[in-house]
């Protein structure tokens, strides 16, 4: 099984233990998050295989977020934030399947009356849970903070 791990634990292989206690943990995040936020998750199957996974909720519900440091990442209850964005086959990678799991997140926060959306984005690469920066320009989102040289915070207000 592969877990995708937090962003402090890139390039470090992580041990069984470590890999169940981060299972765990986010397990309680889940759970706490479905209480107080509700949905905050969205699974994209193609022919009944799980090919796609979109998790997104406010900023303030990801601790990992200050890890970026970004200085105008809005933490308020109307902006949500897209935390994973993420085709995880690369055979189904190209074929608009981000575009139509972004599009069901999107309309989904529209309904629950949410203003913006916000992501951190990489630049040139999709090796990023949130996906590429192009990505998002091409759907609208507009450049909001240059964080560094590889990511940019990025926002869509509707």
């Amino acid at each position: 099984m592969l877990i995708r791990e937090n962003p402090a634990f890139e390039g470090k292989e992580l041990s069984k233990t470590e890999k169940a206690r981060y299972a765990r943990e986010k397990a309680a995040y889940f759970l706490k998050a479905l209480k107080k936020f509700g949905n905050c998750g969205k699974i994209l199957y193609v022919d009944g295989k799980p090919v796609g996974y979109a998790q997104y909720s406010t900023s303030n519900r990801f601790p990992t977020t200050r890890e970026y440091r970004a200085k105008n990442l809005e933490a308020k209850e109307n902006v949500a934030f897209i935390s994973c964005l993420y085709i995880a086959d690369q055979n189904f990678r190209g074929r608009g399947l981000g575009e139509k799991l972004l599009g069901e997140v999107i309309a989904s926060l529209k309904k629950r009356d949410f203003k913006a959306v916000e992501t951190f984005a990489r630049k040139g690469s999709a090796n990023n849970p949130s996906g590429p920066l192009e990505f998002y320009l091409k759907k609208d989102f507009r450049v909001k903070e240059e964080i560094d040289s590889d990511f940019a915070l990025v926002r869509l207000d509707f």
